[in-house]
């Protein structure tokens, strides 16, 4: 078992923590003295990276002989501890486990703010803010909670500023937005934004351009530098499709929309397309013409 949270004063459930999976998760499970596995828990799938250098879910537990709250998480390779900073003077110092794993007992009645990445130096590297956090909750069994604020890439426009052009875009942003070869004819660009992430206060911030035609006719791309910290994953919902040899979620909302995320040559994409005919044909044809970088 990669992390063993071993029992203290006020908890005599062991936790042993491992990952599982590809995408990887993070899982648990509470082991009372007398060997009884009391409660398991699996995380939603999370991939920490450079940019986004922790993913982190706060878990409360309600079982025989187990009543807790814990952090469990991942962080990116060279982060050697983790600061979680809480509703109180004093924050908790996690040490990274086997396989970057992050896992300690934080207080039940004391909100937590937000989880900083340390150096081995005892620097922060980057934020994680606690609405990029999921919550989850198991009771008596039965495990329910909401996941934290998600990337949405494909989503409209979100928090950020409208800039004068797509240079001043990259210059704020720091680096160069790689743009469709194909948009269809009735569009032309109309918006372009500087976002950041809620939950990565930190990390580059995802630029947004519009093209927009006649009758609310529109193709938003939005793209941010590094993987995303939630991968998107087909379901019952968005289907797996092809870009340029990349694995994307498709998914179409009726009414004349369509979505796409995908990540390509360290980079993760977005589009939403709306108001067009064929409009999933032509979502996959603009991300598809977007120049893939190794």
């Amino acid at each position: 078992m990669p992390v063993v949270i071993a029992p203290d004063d006020d908890h005599a459930a062991w936790v042993a923590v491992s990952i599982v999976g590809e995408p990887p998760r993070v899982r648990a499970a509470w082991v009372t003295p007398d060997g009884v596995v009391a409660a398991r828990v699996g995380c939603p799938p999370g991939i920490p990276s450079a940019v986004r250098p922790a993913i982190a879910a706060i878990v409360d537990v309600d079982a025989e002989g187990v009543a807790e709250r814990v952090v469990l998480g991942r962080v990116a390779p060279g982060i050697a501890a983790a600061r979680v900073i809480i509703a109180d003077p004093e924050a908790i110092t996690l040490e990274v486990g086997a396989e970057q794993l992050l896992a300690g007992r934080v207080p039940r009645e004391i909100a937590v703010v937000a989880i900083d990445p340390l150096s081995p130096g005892g620097d922060a590297v980057g934020r994680l803010e606690r609405t990029g956090m999921t919550d989850l909750h198991s009771v008596a069994g039965r495990l329910e909670g909401h996941l934290g604020a998600s990337h949405g890439m494909a989503a409209g426009f979100g928090a950020g500023d409208t800039v004068a052009d797509l240079a001043t875009a990259e210059l704020e942003a720091g680096y160069t937005a790689r743009l469709p070869a194909f948009i269809p004819d009735a569009l032309a660009l109309s918006t372009v934004r500087v976002e950041p992430e809620a939950a990565y206060p930190f990390a580059p911030p995802s630029i947004a351009i519009a093209w927009s035609g006649d009758d609310d006719a529109r193709v938003l791309i939005r793209q941010c530098p590094g993987p995303l910290a939630v991968p998107e994953l087909p379901d019952a919902r968005g289907r797996e499709v092809d870009i340029n040899g990349a694995m994307g979620v498709l998914r179409g909302r009726g009414r004349g929309m369509s979505f796409v995320v995908w990540e390509q040559g360290g980079r993760a994409f977005g589009l939403q397309a709306r108001g067009l005919d064929d409009i999933d044909d032509v979502a996959l044809a603009v991300a598809r013409s977007i120049p893939h970088l190794a």
